[in-house]
């Protein structure tokens, strides 16, 4: 496993199906043939999401392994994901409400994550 500097971003998220709404402030979008997904803004009322960034480690697209690094100690401390990646590095949205198992899961695995 190959360590990484991970960083949890500032804002909350909601991931919701469908494109993305005029005016909605938008963090990412999957344009999936049978699933376009949205992740945006979280509004009042809504689950939310915190991204975890590894930025901090970034790597290539030829990198093996990376994303498997965060998402195994996630997996085996029973942490729900959804993953968006950048051409360098790695965006895993965990629920807010299982934000700091996933700080301890990923501390635990050896990665550094700056708050």
């Amino acid at each position: 496993m190959t360590p990484q500097i991970l960083r949890v971003l500032p804002g909350r998220h909601a991931i919701v199906a469908g494109r993305p709404s005029q005016g909605d402030e938008v963090a990412a979008f999957v344009d999936a043939p049978d699933d376009p997904t949205t992740v945006r803004e979280a509004r009042a009322g809504e689950e939310t999401w915190r991204a975890i960034s590894s930025h901090g480690s970034a790597h290539g697209l030829e990198t093996a392994g990376m994303t498997a690094s965060l998402l195994v100690p996630l997996a085996a401390a029973d942490v729900g994901v959804f993953v968006t990646s950048t051409s360098r590095a790695d965006l895993v949205h965990v629920a807010e409400a299982q934000l700091d198992l996933a700080v301890t899961a990923l501390t635990e695995a050896g990665h550094v994550v700056e708050r």
